[in-house]
């Protein structure tokens, strides 16, 4: 009775334990925003329902984006290599002091500043316009190079972040109580 006992409880945890490490095979779905370049090429930024992260997808590489501890500043800017699961650039300074740039871990440093506006804002790369807010929209502008276009699409991350809420799920509980007074 006793290694009955002590069996059953074995063969039971063996269970609990095998299937307790098997992973997950559902995913959050992701709102799509698409870029297509002047020379055909498409990307994609899959953004988190909640615009916590985003992954940005173009010519086969796999990043996310997101704010270090959820900070909406420069200096929390990270930028990940999915495949790799390592850092592929962060970003480092602040708008005020005039010290914002990006640092790619291939050694480039794109030092950016903000010109402010009343009807936007343009940040400027070392090659020119880099991201063009005017009147509430984005305006379009050219990239020299992949880390051009990967700090733009990060600010395109980061105006959809500012501009827009989180969907909210609504949960009713309805219930019902029958009484008869």
């Amino acid at each position: 009775m006793k290694k009955s006992a002590l069996l059953s409880i074995f063969l039971f945890s063996i269970s609990i334990y095998g299937f307790s490490q098997n992973s997950s095979s559902w995913k959050t779905n992701l709102n799509e925003v698409k870029f297509i370049s002047e020379d055909g090429k498409e990307s994609q930024l899959d953004l988190d329902p909640g615009f916590r992260f985003a992954e940005f997808k173009f010519e086969g590489r796999e990043l996310r984006f997101y704010f270090n501890r959820n900070q909406q500043k420069i200096k929390h800017i990270r930028i990940n290599d999915e495949d790799t699961k390592l850092q592929i650039a962060r970003g480092k300074g602040s708008w005020f002091w005039g010290s914002a740039r990006m640092e790619f871990v291939s050694g480039e440093t794109l030092k950016l500043k903000m010109d402010r506006n009343s009807n936007g804002y343009e940040i400027i790369g070392p090659y020119g316009p880099l991201f063009i807010v005017e009147n509430q929209k984005i305006k379009s502008t050219p990239t020299i190079n992949d880390q051009d276009f990967i700090t733009q699409a990060f600010f395109v991350f980061d105006r959809i972040r500012e501009t827009q809420k989180p969907a909210q799920e609504l949960v009713w509980v309805y219930t019902s109580v029958n009484s008869n007074f």
